[in-house]
């Protein structure tokens, strides 16, 4: 089969390591991040039902996308690639106010410097949904392994034994309850995901209509569901390109009395007033203080 691959155009301020290692979601399947090549790769379910792999790697021209499966590349699919990419990748944001913004700022032109500010997001507002609730009171390790074991309810690759596309909203609903929470093994959240999973797949949430919320309606929205408090409603709204809150968790504090504190524990509060500081930028900033790279 011949290689079949498109490029393509990025932004001066885009950053394609930084964006993948912008987040953890580059350690959740259907991810796979290889090193040695520098590829981001992931399993896709097509809107006509295919299951592809596509593998995400930078170039001088841009960002190349490839398509090993696919001999032949059509206008539709191109363009359904393209869309998915650019969301996976925030290609979209423009970072020129914020870098301005920042430049006010002491000790964070890294950033502008680093083209740091994008964010890795999943393929879809489901599944960012889905993860975001799997990291919830919880370890790291048990959110890649419970990603891992959701993932495999999806589609599987045709030719990749283990790899499968996410599962969509209604291959989990159509599940037995027990069967689901078996695979899952997620605790308390195999009842939350699954509601989430039938309410999306009954037509109940119409998630297609989320990004088109402000800020406030969109934490509002979040937080409606079970198990999704403010930390989660933080989180999506700023993969979502929303900074104007911060989500305060255990990772957040640890980072603030290390870069902020001097070693000792502040109080939410106290982590509140600094970022509050930062204005609309202020979620993006704490991010990626989070995500920074030891100095």
């Amino acid at each position: 089969m011949t290689a079949t691959f498109f490029v393509i155009e990025t932004a001066p301020q885009f950053d394609f390591r930084g964006t993948v290692f912008s987040h953890g979601w580059y350690m959740l399947a259907p991810f796979s991040w290889d090193e040695e090549s520098g590829a981001l790769s992931t399993i896709y379910r097509t809107a006509a039902g295919a299951v592809l792999s596509l593998e995400f790697s930078a170039t001088k021209h841009g960002l190349r996308v490839d398509l090993p499966d696919v001999d032949r590349l059509g206008a539709d699919l191109r363009q359904e690639v393209e869309s998915l990419v650019r969301r996976i990748l925030s290609l979209d944001w423009d970072l020129r106010p914020f870098y301005a913004a920042m430049r006010d700022f002491d000790g964070y032109d890294w950033l502008e410097a680093e083209k740091r500010g994008r964010i890795l997001a999943g393929g879809s507002l489901w599944e960012d949904l889905a993860k975001v609730l799997l990291t919830t009171n919880t370890s790291w390790a048990q959110t890649v392994q419970n990603c891992a074991r959701l993932c495999q309810l999806g589609t599987p690759h045709p030719s990749l034994p283990g790899r499968h596309a996410f599962p969509g909203a209604g291959q989990i609903a159509a599940l037995d309850f027990d069967v689901f929470a078996e695979a899952l093994r997620g605790g308390y959240r195999n009842a939350y995901l699954y509601e989430l999973a039938g309410r999306i797949a009954g037509g109940e949430l119409d998630l297609d209509a989320w990004p088109r919320l402000d800020s406030d309606s969109l934490h509002t929205a979040v937080k409606s569901l079970k198990g999704f408090g403010d930390y989660a409603a933080g989180t999506i709204a700023r993969m979502a390109g929303h900074f104007d809150k911060i989500a305060i968790d255990s990772a957040c504090r640890e980072m603030y009395a290390l870069l902020h504190n001097d070693g000792v524990k502040g109080s939410d509060a106290d982590i509140a007033r600094h970022y509050a500081a930062f204005g609309p930028w202020q979620g993006l900033v704490m991010w990626m203080d989070i995500m920074r790279r030891p100095s």
